[in-house]
């Protein structure tokens, strides 16, 4: 182990030594200045202050961000003449296969990638001139659950190889999840060369990230934070059948602010972020990731990143609705809830929210979505269990059929905020 571990070290050492060819005057960069990492962007220093996803641009730009990240190059054209529009720049993904290792995309197959790497050729040969074009996002956690991890490094460095031979004005990033053998991340730093910039998708272990970057066997080069937020379900505490307890919008909001906090610590290899999800879409639910409701209401995390991004305190954000807690039965709902089938409940959720405003509150039943990425039978709101909505109150009927279900709420103002909470339940047959 210990002979293992002294190659391994000088390997790294030869790979951080290795000169690579640049561009003269590329439009963007990396720079290596002192013991510092700065992303440079028409010869001046520039740092992501951006968000994962394509809707509400606008809203970007008007709160003080300058950057979107895409994870393919649907619609790509569209979307960098509009950012351009809203002065936002793009890091344009390049979609090497889909997120479970090996679904569409054989890496083990050489023909496979010579094919794919051309493909891809095109793509940045297409669009490598565009002046929103800030990077290159090549795949995105494409080496999870097995597979040579050896060959998939390969072939992403081959990828960032043609990049750079095919686009030497824009650097190149991969986005790793941050997960518990982050900090061996060195073997990377080894086997892909020509990535510039290491993109981390990290949620619940974002403290930990500065540490571990900087670890013997770490990355040690410059990252950015292509996704970052809340908790995900996967790190989420969970009932005894299995479902993500999620936090409620203003939890989120609170750990939103603290990761970022902690992640600008590091003020020589951080290169900014990217917040996740810049819309709404389903992931286990359609609130766990989502900065907005499925109408467009901000949630309190918006707000957040708003302060984050302007640098100071937003005027109305003490006008943004926060959720204290949820009670079913007038016990506060956070752990295992179980209801007996078609029994009557009284559900209650304590909102904190200016005087005169005027909340609507949306209740919802569904049962529990079972699939991480595809709703399935969440989709079905179960609107007959409900029998009476007083406001921040619902007397509902639990479900006759056994087995885990979830109760919603969405509380808007009428304006442009909204909160919500939910909690999980199993209905037993007595």
């Amino acid at each position: 182990m210990g002979r293992f571990c002294l190659v391994l070290l000088t390997l790294l050492f030869l790979a951080s030594c290795q000169g690579e060819p640049l561009a003269t005057n590329p439009a963007v960069e990396v720079r290596k200045e002192g013991d510092r990492y700065v992303l440079y962007r028409h010869g001046s220093p520039y740092f992501i202050k951006g968000a994962a996803g394509d809707a509400y641009l606008d809203k970007i730009a008007q709160y003080g961000g300058n950057s979107i990240r895409t994870w393919n190059t649907r619609e790509a054209g569209r979307i960098l003449d509009e950012a351009a529009q809203y002065g936002l720049t793009v890091t344009l993904g390049l979609e090497v296969g889909n997120e479970w290792w090996g679904d569409d995309f054989s890496y083990w197959d050489g023909d496979a990638v010579d094919e794919k790497i051309e493909e891809l050729r095109k793509v940045v040969e297409q669009y490598k001139d565009h002046p929103a074009l800030l990077m290159w996002g090549v795949g995105n956690e494409v080496h999870l659950f097995g597979g040579n991890q050896i060959m998939v490094l390969r072939t992403i460095d081959r990828i960032a190889k043609m990049i750079k031979e095919t686009d030497p004005n824009h650097p190149v990033m991969t986005a790793v999840p941050l997960g518990p053998n982050f900090k061996r991340r060195g073997l990377m730093r080894l086997l892909c060369p020509n990535v510039d910039v290491l993109g981390v998708n990290g949620f619940k272990r974002l403290p930990l990230l500065q540490e571990e970057i900087r670890d013997t066997f770490g990355w040690n080069k410059a990252y950015l934070l292509s996704e970052w937020g809340p908790v995900g379900p996967w790190e989420s505490p969970t009932t005894d059948w299995g479902a993500p307890i999620e936090e409620s919008s203003s939890r989120k909001a609170q750990l939103m602010s603290y990761y970022w906090d902690v992640t600008t610590r590091d003020t020589t290899h951080f290169v900014g972020g990217y917040a996740f999800y810049w819309g709404n879409k389903y992931e286990r639910t359609y609130s766990f990731y989502s900065l907005f409701s499925p109408e467009g209401y901000e949630t309190e995390s918006v707000q957040v990143l708003q302060q984050i991004w302007l640098g100071i305190e937003h005027q109305n954000y003490n006008q943004h609705l926060r959720v204290d807690s949820l009670h079913i039965n007038s016990t506060i709902a956070n752990s295992n809830l179980y209801l007996r089938s078609k029994s009557v409940n009284i559900a209650y959720i304590f909102i904190h929210a200016p005087v005169d405003h005027h909340l609507e509150y949306c209740w919802e039943i569904r049962p529990e979505g079972l699939d991480n990425f595809k709703p399935g039978e969440f989709n079905t709101v179960l609107d007959y269990l409900v029998e009476e909505q007083n406001g921040p109150s619902v007397r509902f009927v639990a479900p006759e059929r056994e087995g885990g279900y979830r109760l919603i709420v969405w509380v808007f103002d009428g304006l442009q905020y909204v909160a919500t909470h939910n909690v999980p339940f199993y209905v037993i047959v007595p």
